[in-house]
């Protein structure tokens, strides 16, 4: 179990949406862990705006470069699928 002060600078979601979003905008990926056997929960580095731009991207109004957004979506795919051994 995390401890409050962990809980408070990270920013943890098995969404992978969220996380490809995260990621394109400069948070800092600190650790992957592996919850049962094929989920991949990602823990970032939490800033200020974090809970802002997870809010903007879940109602549709955030905005990243489409083409950072498809790089960073196949990168972090394959790093979900080779840590929960569901590779395609």
């Amino acid at each position: 179990m995390q401890n409050t002060s962990e809980q408070l600078s990270t920013y943890s979601t098995p969404d992978l949406g969220v996380v490809v979003f995260l990621f394109t905008l400069g948070h800092q990926l600190i650790k992957t862990t592996v919850i049962g056997q094929r989920r991949l929960v990602f823990h970032f580095q939490r800033q200020e705006n974090t809970d802002r731009l997870v809010s903007n991207y879940l109602n549709g109004t955030g905005k990243a470069s489409a083409k950072k957004l498809f790089e960073n979506y196949r990168a972090l795919r394959q790093m979900a699928f080779s840590q929960t051994d569901n590779l395609r």
